[in-house]
């Protein structure tokens, strides 16, 4: 039980650092490793010759590109980084109008899916976030309900007064995903506790406005149950009765996260904040309502020592069935919270191997996440490039990181 658990918290916090990387931006560092590396003033050579074919490629300049590359290739024969370029060279000279995100990972693949996360030619990415003055800045630019809840949910320790300002627009948010994204905001345990509970009956009673209009959906009624709750109080029976009801509905949620994403970049391009494909991605997470799965995960837990065995299995059948729709969602958060919701409940009904079957849930999608973490997207100088492989890792991200295994193709 232990290993499993570790298993999954390890998988959970990769979840977060994939996220993270999509906001980086690149720099001009670099740094060298490898033990295979040529002599370091050709190490220097290349690092820029690499630069350089970027360029050449992200401008449309082909010929450049190629005889660039052929340079490259020629100083670093042994790296994987030129032929790779070659790849996305030749996908561009066919003129294939899809974009070249596939094209890339069919390159890498075909080098043996290399660790470039120890390039010596590839620059170095910047880890910085946002900076305060920057985010000040697009605050004060922002005038909808979806800027200002965006920008809301890109500070660190948002102050007293946004969130109040976030209260106050809560009756005027016609978005779900939005109301979503502000009960994230909400019910963060960093908030003082007296503005959580001014915000919990505002947060149910739009919730439950929500969860009329979508009948078949459990996310709006799951959170309305568990809105202003506290993750060490266990659950009362008529708690334990809603959640039964809540279970046995047909999906988890009806709306798109790809649309999120889409409306929040283009919302945070028009407030001009630097890197707004990678950061809309983080903001459209805040969106998907996985801060209540973990809540109820914690009132679970707190709820199995007053359980009988009758109760107690019953309860492990509601978390099965709960955690099984969150899997059959699109995004690495989505999945990895149900199918740590589906080894709770296997152990809440005695059932090794289906708790199995959850941790290997768990296991397959961790091999997927390191295996993308091996192609440094973060690294490489193609803002085309990045741009359209977020953009295809919001159409689907579990089927996006399984295309980094060979068991899928991009989305």
């Amino acid at each position: 039980m232990m290993m499993g658990m570790t298993r999954r918290k390890l998988l959970w916090s990769l979840g977060l650092a994939t996220s993270l990387l999509a906001v980086s931006r690149g720099s001009s560092l670099w740094r060298s490793r490898s033990a295979r590396s040529p002599p370091d003033s050709e190490v220097a050579t290349a690092r820029a010759l690499l630069v350089l074919a970027c360029s050449a490629l992200e401008a449309g300049e082909l010929h450049e590109a190629r005889d660039v590359i052929v340079r490259l290739r020629a100083l670093a024969p042994e790296h994987p980084e030129p032929w790779i370029l070659e790849k996305l060279l030749v996908h561009r000279e066919r003129g294939n109008p899809e974009g070249w995100g596939q094209a890339f990972l069919e390159g890498w693949m075909e080098r043996g899916r290399p660790d470039l996360q120890e390039s010596v030619l590839l620059p170095e990415a910047s880890f910085a976030g946002l900076e305060e003055l920057e985010l000040e800045s697009a605050w004060r630019r922002a005038t909808s309900s979806r800027a200002r809840l965006s920008m809301a949910l890109l500070f660190p320790n948002p102050s007293e007064a946004r969130i109040r300002q976030v209260l106050q627009m809560l009756p005027e948010l016609d978005d779900p995903a939005l109301l979503v994204a502000a009960f994230d905001l909400l019910t963060d345990k960093r908030l003082a506790t007296e503005l959580r509970q001014e915000a919990a009956p505002v947060l149910r009673q739009q919730l439950s406005r929500l969860a009329e209009a979508s009948p078949g959906s459990m996310r709006f009624r799951l959170l309305q149950l568990l809105a202003g709750t506290d993750g060490t109080v266990p659950l009362g029976p008529q708690e334990l009765d809603v959640l039964e009801a809540i279970s046995v509905l047909p999906t988890w949620k009806n709306d798109s996260f790809t649309r999120q994403f889409l409306e929040t970049r283009r919302c945070l391009k028009e407030l001009a904040v630097p890197g707004a494909s990678g950061v809309a991605f983080v903001v459209a997470e805040r969106a998907l309502g996985h801060r209540a799965v973990l809540l109820l995960l914690r009132r679970a837990e707190a709820t199995r020592e007053h359980l009988s065995e009758d109760v107690f299995r019953r309860m492990g059948r509601m978390l099965w069935r709960i955690g099984s729709r969150l899997t059959e969602q699109s995004s690495l958060l989505e999945h990895t919270v149900g199918a740590s919701l589906m080894a709770s409940a296997a152990a809440s009904m005695r059932h090794g191997r289906d708790q199995r079957e959850a941790f290997a849930r768990g296991d397959a999608l961790h091999e997927a996440v390191m295996s993308s973490l091996r192609t440094a997207l973060d690294r490489w100088p193609l803002r085309s490039l990045t741009e359209q492989l977020l953009e295809s890792r919001a159409r689907s991200e579990v089927t996006w990181l399984r295309a980094f295994v060979g068991k899928a193709t991009l989305p």
